[in-house]
């Protein structure tokens, strides 16, 4: 425990630095977009790169994050996204292990190469494809088209306005759950314990569903784990197509406008949450493969 407090601390400080350092870099030119209304780099004060380091903790830690350029606080404006995000995130996550594991053990229920084919190249097609060439295609067939869903915004609680935006997300969860799910399902139904219950007349739906299912689903749900992740921190090009008020639209708020505190206290909300879960899934994995 003590470990982990430490290397989390350790972690923490060079993140923060490594922030700090960023998001300072990225708006010490913010000078050019005062360029048409008189404002020169000139006339604008020059920061100390240890000063604004100890200024960022200090919001940090006694101003909620400080101001925003807009004069919002920094820990208020995360706070007000952080739902649509986690609604997001959760709609995408749950969407693509749904069908991509449910389709996989079909796939090995039936015994359908040819189906297990199709779904590792629609798979592969995914992962080839834009995400944002997904979204676009979304909005042209259920929006344009058939007029089912709005084309974006989003509503406190109200699933409706995250089906596009999650289905183009969870896209991509279902194609690198599929690869990895109906690979080693397939794998453990050749494997030497399933003939041995075969040989015992085991049921092949009891095989399929509790033997292989409940063996190869750990390690999956760890993946998961790390697309949730990925999906919380923000996906700003699909925030962006969708107008979606997450935290990925917000970041990019933040590079566009150079919005100096707003964007490093995003990085490291960012860093932060990828550090937390990704510490989870080890310590998870450790124990399901059983080390100490």
């Amino acid at each position: 425990m003590k470990s982990e407090i430490f290397r989390f601390v350790f972690f923490f400080f060079l993140l923060s630095l490594i922030v700090s350092f960023i998001s300072q870099y990225r708006t010490q030119d913010k000078s050019y977009l005062n360029a048409d209304v008189g404002f020169y780099e000139d006339s604008l004060p020059k920061e100390n790169y240890i000063f604004s380091y100890f200024y960022f903790l200090r919001d940090l830690i006694f101003e909620g994050g400080g101001k925003t350029d807009a004069g919002e606080n920094v820990y208020s404006h995360i706070a007000k996204r952080l739902l649509p995000t986690f609604h997001l995130a959760s709609f995408g996550v749950l969407f693509g292990a749904f069908f991509s594991m449910g389709l996989s053990i079909l796939s090995l229920y039936y015994r359908s190469d040819p189906f297990r084919m199709i779904l590792v190249s629609i798979s592969n097609l995914i992962l080839s494809t834009p995400v944002f060439v997904v979204g676009v295609l979304l909005l042209l067939v259920f929006f344009y088209q058939l007029e089912l869903f709005p084309p974006g915004g989003y509503e406190s609680f109200n699933t409706y306005y995250v089906v596009l935006p999650g289905v183009t997300l969870g896209s991509r969860v279902f194609a690198r759950q599929t690869l990895y799910f109906i690979d080693e399902v397939w794998k453990e139904a050749s494997s030497s314990y399933v003939t041995l219950l075969k040989t015992r007349s085991y049921p092949w739906s009891h095989i399929v569903f509790k033997e292989i299912f409940l063996k190869v689903l750990p390690i999956s749900l760890v993946i998961l784990v790390l697309d949730f992740g990925s999906l919380l921190s923000g996906a700003m090009v699909v925030e962006e197509i969708f107008f979606f008020p997450g935290i990925g639209k917000s970041l990019y708020y933040s590079i566009k406008s150079m919005d100096q505190k707003l964007l490093s206290s995003l990085l490291l909300y960012t860093g932060v949450l990828f550090y937390v879960l990704n510490r989870i899934t080890l310590i998870a994995q450790k124990r399901l493969s059983g080390d100490s």
